[in-house]
């Protein structure tokens, strides 16, 4: 069949076709979630891939509607959008989203068949190190709030759960973080940033990793076959902290997840005196009791009548104007009214609360919603924090 014939005759298939959005990890990810997708629809072909890393390439296909984009970040109804394409509703999908979310991927071992690496020497530790990836870069000035960086403190704190030696890889440039690194495990490897491509197979090919708040590690983790994943479920693996994704694979036996207070990323000069804070308070929980917390959550009822207790109608009025155009902009009566009807349902805020700073300042109130016992800090301020002396804001 010439090569003309061919792509005719792909133009006549399903196709999926894939935008690509952030680095590596992110757009491989991207493709397992096109891979999942294709495996539910017949004689689906993907289109637009190019992982050179991986020796992946899906030239772009043209063909005919209709189409769908699928937007967004991380949930996807790919059950629902299979459904359509097999029934012909659709002809080709635009995958401009990440899909981060345990139920986009296939099993792990479709995935490890597509992804290998060949290197002339052996890469990766064995049962003696524990690898820890460093994802500091971009993220250590605080702009990405739920980028956290991994406080020394747990470092520490497996080095002496495990007795191993610990082994730094990735982005290790000199700043306060990693001078605390090197100042703090003076006995430890620190191997700097060589490629992405090496620094990921040298985690993957590791035995034992402690998993940074990054994609990329998580990625490598993941394919690998290591024997023990240390994973902080801090930042965006925290599903209270970030419901939109959800990279917790609670049933894989080599994960041990310890949960961490919601934290928020803080400038570089501050995170040392936060990470203290945060260190009495992180815990090893099982993944199916973790999971179960995070089904159940808040385990504590939130109620419209403790949520007036605190309510503050001028805050309530300037933060949604829409309200004020309707009962009047200094209608305090109305906004309470209104608040009380239809904002405690919308999950509307009823009076200021600066969330960052509240996690910052009380890591107990930042493990307890982490645990699911409450929704979000509003909530645990009107349930619990008034009543021990917190304060919303500074």
């Amino acid at each position: 069949m010439s090569a003309s014939v061919q792509a005719d005759s792909l133009t006549q298939l399903p196709v999926i076709h894939v935008s690509p959005m952030g680095n590596l990890a992110n757009q491989m990810i991207q493709y397992m979630v096109a891979m999942k997708l294709a495996n539910m629809i017949p004689n689906a072909v993907i289109s637009n891939v190019e992982l050179p890393d991986w020796g992946i390439s899906y030239p772009p296909i043209e063909s005919s509607g209709p189409t769908y984009e699928v937007r967004g970040l991380h949930r996807l109804d790919l059950p629902g959008l299979a459904s359509r394409m097999r029934g012909g509703e659709y002809r080709r999908l635009f995958l401009s989203a990440y899909g981060q979310r345990m139920e986009n991927f296939l099993e792990v071992g479709h995935y490890r068949k597509v992804f290998k690496a060949s290197f002339a020497s052996e890469i990766g530790f064995n049962h003696d190190y524990l690898v820890c990836p460093v994802r500091a870069g971009d993220i250590v000035h605080g702009g990405y709030p739920e980028y956290t960086l991994i406080p020394v403190e747990f470092y520490e704190h497996l080095r002496n759960e495990t007795g191993l030696k610990l082994v730094f890889v990735g982005e290790l440039s000199s700043n306060l973080y990693t001078v605390r690194l090197r100042e703090k495990f003076q006995d430890a490897l620190f191997l700097s940033h060589q490629s992405a491509l090496i620094d990921f197979e040298t985690v993957r090919r590791s035995k034992h990793i402690a998993v940074s708040v990054s994609t990329f590690s998580w990625l490598a983790a993941w394919l690998s076959d290591a024997t023990k994943i240390y994973m902080p479920v801090s930042g965006l693996f925290n599903p209270m902290q970030y419901p939109e994704g959800l990279l917790l694979p609670f049933d894989d036996d080599r994960y041990r997840f310890y949960l961490f207070p919601i934290n928020f990323a803080v400038l570089l000069e501050h995170h040392a005196a936060l990470h203290r804070r945060l260190a009495p308070y992180w815990r090893l929980v099982p993944g199916k009791i973790l999971e179960r917390q995070l089904l159940e959550a808040p385990r504590f009822g939130r109620s419209v009548d403790m949520m007036l207790d605190l309510f503050d109608p001028e805050y309530y009025l300037a933060q949604y104007p829409g309200v004020g155009e309707v009962m009047g902009e200094k209608n305090f009566a109305g906004a309470r009214f209104h608040y009380e009807q239809h904002g405690f349902y919308e999950a509307r805020l009823p009076f200021r609360l600066d969330p960052y700073w509240y996690a910052s300042s009380y890591p107990l109130a930042g493990f307890e919603v982490a645990q699911g016992d409450y929704e979000d800090f509003v909530h645990h301020y009107a349930a619990v924090g008034r009543l021990r002396g917190y304060k919303p804001h500074p």
